[in-house]
């Protein structure tokens, strides 16, 4: 890493280009979070009102109450649901794509194929359909199953959760009310309630979240993953390649930047087409290269060895975005659904590179390309979407700067990856947990921002992991900060417990698993639910946490909130707008422990907070007897 006192990032790449766009005059996110400070204090403890117009009120020493009556517990708890909307909203929105693309699929009408048979039959059964069927009439039906249970009403109990939830969790769930329905519903009912003066009952709506939280871990995580699996095949473990020194300044160099990989996986099929090519060659560039950026590059490289074989590799997450487009050999980016910063598009304004929208809820001003995703329409748009990058390349100037960094990755780490690579059993793992050469696990997922120091913590904490023999699985924007920074291949044996490094040296694995995008956190949910099906015990039984070390916005909210329900002891950074309200915060971090066995950890020291961490590790060990 650079030493500087004006660093931002963890990273030398990021910190090198922050130069390189201040020398050039153009403010990026790391002046704008500068110009912003300080910040509303009001708004950081959550005490802040602007639902009516009576409003915006704020809780104070002189004011304990809104205009309307409402308590400070009112106020955090009801802005903390709305929240939790947010990202309820956004990853069902998410599910519902992958969904229709695997019924407009299995009905011949895309460029996709069922790329995991194994598994569309596996889930099929599970959920009761009649597998004795050829694999598009299966998937055909399994994308209706889906459909109608993201519909259902929110008195009708999920059926994917009865399925697949431990029955451990089904009964804690069950006592507490929280059993959700259709994730539609529930959204419709909680955006409900979090208006002014419904439900104004702190602890109530508290309890809205989490039953939102439970729908979107298995409808708008486990769900959406799995559907993708069946369509664009199982993660299998790989390598690539991370950071901006990936960039090829001789090729068309198009970045699928977001969270779904369904226009960027039909892109990068597209890309080889010969006619394509030649057309790339002709307006001087040796080929046409596919880059990823947050988590739909995440999610391509996990299925570098299925589906995205051409995957050129990942470049940044989120804070790195406006960057990539600063060394001036990026010709087009593909936005799709969520975290496209207002501004790209002020960096593209100072290059040649074009922004084009593909998912109709991204808009962005200035933008006027839309490709919004059809699945019927897929190939016709990838090949239109390459055509005009090819264009773009032509106008670009001579103002190339691409950073030399980059490191290699092993990725494709999944509970079928990761279960072959261990001769088909989990059990091996689980006996080094037992013995003790691992300790715990700990997933280490979600965003990165400014207020912890983009990544920086998130590394410090890993790192902190890795010495103290906990195997390390990685998520999100979190995944990219491994992945830089060579966590996720082999040099970072050196950085490990000597339990821990014999592990990984015997198996052939990092200490860090990329197991993807935030969508990917769901993946987590199920092989910790493998484990504790194995050992016959609760999730939050465990020697495993989770660490958001740098969250950012509504779906980690979301996220959070499944996985304290899920039972696990979960670290957040920085300290979440609730710390107005001193009866929210307790029953975060402390009270909800005794409804769901997982609670919230918010500590800002990430020494400190591993160290809390491992006490709970250890402690859990004990309780096993391991």
């Amino acid at each position: 890493m650079k030493n500087c006192d004006s660093c931002y990032s963890a990273h030398s790449s990021t910190n090198e280009m922050y130069d390189y766009t201040r020398e050039m005059g153009v403010t990026t996110i790391f002046d704008r979070w500068e110009d912003q400070q300080p910040q509303c204090g009001f708004g950081m403890q959550g005490i802040c009102c602007q639902l009516c117009s009576h409003g915006p009120c704020r809780i104070t020493n002189k004011a304990d109450r809104t205009i309307c009556g409402a308590t400070a517990d009112t106020v955090v708890a009801r802005n903390l649901l709305r929240l939790t909307v947010h990202g309820a909203a956004a990853y069902s929105h998410h599910l519902e794509e992958v969904a229709k693309t695997l019924k407009a699929t299995a009905e011949g009408k895309t460029p996709y194929k069922i790329g995991d048979k194994k598994k569309l039959r596996t889930i099929a059964e599970i959920v009761g359909l009649d597998t004795d069927r050829s694999d598009n009439e299966i998937a055909l039906d399994l994308a209706d199953v889906i459909l109608s249970e993201m519909r259902k009403g929110s008195d009708d109990p999920l059926a994917l959760l009865k399925l697949f939830a431990p029955k451990s969790r089904q009964d804690r769930w069950e006592k507490l009310d929280v059993v959700p329905g259709g994730i539609l519903s529930e959204i419709r009912d909680a955006l409900t309630k979090s208006m002014s003066n419904i439900d104004t009952d702190p602890v109530d709506l508290l309890l809205t979240s989490v039953r939102l939280g439970i729908a979107t871990g298995y409808m708008g995580l486990v769900a959406t993953l799995t559907l993708e699996d069946i369509m664009l095949g199982s993660p299998k473990i790989t390598e690539s390649e991370a950071d901006l020194g990936i960039i090829d300044p001789e090729t068309v160099n198009i970045v699928a930047h977001g969270h779904v990989p369904l226009v960027a996986t039909a892109v990068i099929e597209s890309s080889q087409d010969p006619e394509l090519q030649k057309l790339a060659k002709d307006a001087g560039a040796k080929g046409i290269k596919v880059y990823g950026s947050m988590c739909t590059g995440q999610e391509l490289m996990q299925r570098k060895a299925t589906s995205a074989k051409e995957f050129a590799g990942q470049l940044s997450n989120w804070l790195s975005q406006e960057y990539y487009i600063a060394t001036g050999a990026i010709d087009l980016v593909m936005m799709d659904m969520n975290c496209s910063i207002p501004g790209l598009k002020v960096m593209a304004d100072n290059f040649h590179t074009e922004l084009v929208s593909v998912d109709k809820v991204v808009r962005m001003e200035g933008v006027e390309d839309r490709y919004d995703y059809e699945p019927e329409k897929i190939k016709q748009q990838a090949k239109e979407m390459i055509k005009k990058a090819i264009e773009t390349y032509k106008k670009r100037g001579d103002k190339i700067k691409i950073p030399s960094y980059k490191k290699d990755v092993i990725t494709g780490f999944g509970v079928e990856s990761i279960t072959e690579a261990l001769g088909g059993s989990l059990d091996p793992l689980l006996e080094q947990v037992k013995n003790g050469n691992i300790r715990g696990i700990a997933a280490v997922v979600g965003c990165t921002n400014n207020r912890n120091g983009h990544d920086t913590k998130g590394l410090k904490i890993m790192k902190e992991f890795l010495k103290n023999d906990i195997l390390v699985i990685s998520a999100g924007c979190m995944s990219s900060a491994a992945e830089i920074e060579g966590l996720t291949s082999k040099e970072a044996l050196s950085e490990c417990g000597e339990g821990l490094k014999a592990v990984c040296e015997a198996v052939g694995i990092p200490p860090v698993l990329n197991f993807g995008s935030c969508l990917d956190i769901g993946r987590i949910g199920v092989i910790v639910t493998e484990i504790a099906s194995a050992l016959g015990v609760d999730p939050a039984e465990l020697p495993v946490v989770a660490s958001a070390p740098e969250y950012l916005e509504q779906k980690a909210v979301a996220d959070g909130i499944f996985a304290v329900s899920f039972g696990l002891l979960t670290h957040l950074g920085p300290v979440p707008p609730v710390t107005g309200s001193e009866t929210v915060t307790d029953i975060l971090t402390r009270d909800i422990q005794e409804m769901t066995g997982g609670r919230f950890l918010v500590n800002e020291d990430p020494v400190d907070a591993v160290s809390e961490m491992i006490a709970h590790i250890e402690n859990k060990r004990s309780a096993l007897g391991i």
